[in-house]
């Protein structure tokens, strides 16, 4: 507006495109010195303009948070023009949710061929140039497209997203380096590392990948010398095998039944999280999410903006439900999905797709861990002090949902217990482990009682610490936090 163009978040993306573009290749400043805008606006400009005053070399990626578009790119591409800043910080995408991942195709092929982008790519220093230029990172978000769309979709998407940047990356030349935003639960695309570089799509992995480490996990892998070097071996060894002997894709069979449980997890989980009117009271009542939003946890606040399940980050989303053992957002959505392909006589396909597809067969290895470590008893037992009696219609759809899960995976694995034929270790590692949470979780459900039943409890402080000492105890227990 100030320009006298109209609203920039009026255009269209190909106007967008068009005008960032000729002003990238415009020689004269666009923002004066004394631009009227508001105090977020003033934010942003302040850091390009430190920056520019620093120099590039302290600073590593430029990342898009909720990337949707190529326009969201070369934005930032102008503003550091704009700031003064000789060596451009590199921009990374991050696509996030569901819609976004299946869109990222399409927006890095625009990127890919607008003249003035591709001719300003190139390599940064930290990786070895070891042939193709340009070169292009892209970041995919586990944790909001898994919150968005349910585990089964998430992790389908972020696959086909993969294979067709790979694709894109192959028929331009442009060299692409995947950066996975893994968090440290397997709710948000963590677990075992090994599994999940093996399980992903051939050509995604080129001899190098670039992962996030959340910081609740980071003495588990790194917390020892000897264990640093375990889990260097464990990155080195997948990402080299990976690269010289990438797995083939699946049939196109493979494929068809792997959509189906895509789109009908995806129905159910936003059916059950989204589009029941009285879930949001359920979660609310269920879980601690209210009482974990008062201790000085996290690096970021729990909400992006008011508003429901939707306006929730991705990790008190999963924080809340594994205190109370339920792990709803993994499963939610699989059973029903599951279920449907084994009533309509799929049950030796998606056995073979367990045996033969290492990424059908870590899904669902992923699943087994963590049924293993959930409790409907100590989740029922929450609920028996907690939650309201007009909400047990939903208690009763949710805990379907998980017995059709339980049912399904063990009727394709073909083992009554979780992990007894993938990983042995683990399953004794968890089942030694896990029991030994079940008083704390006892203890945190009286404690969130008390403190709900009188806000005004003269023992209130008390209460709030004996809560955080227990949301600790389980979080140690399961592993991880969210």
């Amino acid at each position: 507006s100030f320009l006298g163009l109209g609203s920039y978040r009026t255009w269209s993306e190909d106007t967008k495109i068009q005008w960032l573009t000729n002003e990238l290749h415009s020689k004269r400043p666009l923002i004066p010195s004394k631009f009227p805008c508001s105090a977020n606006v003033q934010e942003v400009l302040d850091v390009f303009k430190m920056i520019a005053e620093l120099g590039s070399e302290p600073f590593g990626a430029y990342v898009i948070s909720m990337t949707t578009s190529a326009s969201d790119v070369l934005a930032v591409r102008l503003l550091q023009k704009e700031a003064g800043i000789a060596e451009h910080l590199r921009v990374v995408p991050l696509f996030e949710t569901k819609e976004d991942l299946e869109n990222s195709p399409g927006c890095m092929e625009l990127l890919f061929k607008n003249s003035w982008y591709r001719s300003n790519l190139s390599s940064p220093p930290q990786v070895p140039n070891i042939g193709w230029q340009p070169h292009q990172e892209v970041m995919l978000g586990y944790s909001d497209s898994a919150k968005d769309a349910g585990r089964l979709a998430s992790v389908w998407g972020l696959h086909k997203a993969q294979e067709a940047l790979v694709k894109i990356s192959k028929d331009t030349g442009i060299k692409l380096n995947l950066f996975h935003g893994r968090g440290g639960s397997v709710g948000r695309g963590g677990g075992p590392q090994y599994l999940a570089t093996l399980s992903q799509p051939a050509g995604s992995v080129q001899g190098w990948m670039r992962v996030t480490v959340q910081g609740e996990v980071i003495d588990h892998y790194f917390g020892l010398p000897s264990i640093a070097s375990h889990t260097m071996e464990r990155y080195t060894t997948s990402v080299l095998k990976a690269t010289l002997t990438p797995p083939e894709p699946p049939s196109s069979d493979f494929r068809d039944v792997m959509e189906r449980l895509s789109e009908g997890s995806c129905a159910q989980y936003r059916h059950l999280v989204y589009e029941e009117p009285d879930f949001i009271e359920y979660f609310r009542a269920a879980t601690p999410d209210f009482e974990l939003k008062g201790l000085n946890l996290g690096s970021r606040p729990s909400k992006r903006k008011q508003g429901g399940i939707e306006s929730l980050r991705a990790i008190p989303w999963i924080f809340a439900w594994t205190q109370t053992r339920l792990q709803l957002p993994v499963w939610a959505g699989v059973g029903t999905a599951l279920k449907k392909e084994i009533d309509d006589g799929k049950l030796e396909q998606l056995r073979q797709m367990y045996k033969d597809w290492p990424f059908f067969r870590s899904t669902v290895e992923l699943l087994e861990m963590v049924l293993c470590k959930t409790s409907k008893g100590i989740a029922q037992y929450y609920e028996s002090l907690l939650v309201p009696e007009d909400l047990v219609e939903i208690s009763d759809k949710v805990y379907k949902e998980l017995d059709d899960t339980m049912s399904s995976i063990q009727q394709i694995t073909g083992n009554h217990e979780f992990l007894a034929s993938s990983n042995e270790a683990s399953r004794i590692a968890i089942a030694s482990r896990v029991p030994l949470v079940d008083p704390i979780n006892v203890l945190q459900a009286n404690v969130l009682l008390r403190m709900r039943h009188d806000e005004n409890h003269p023992e209130m402080q008390e209460l709030r610490d004996a809560f955080a000492i227990t949301v600790q105890g389980v979080a140690a227990g399961m592993g991880w936090t969210g």
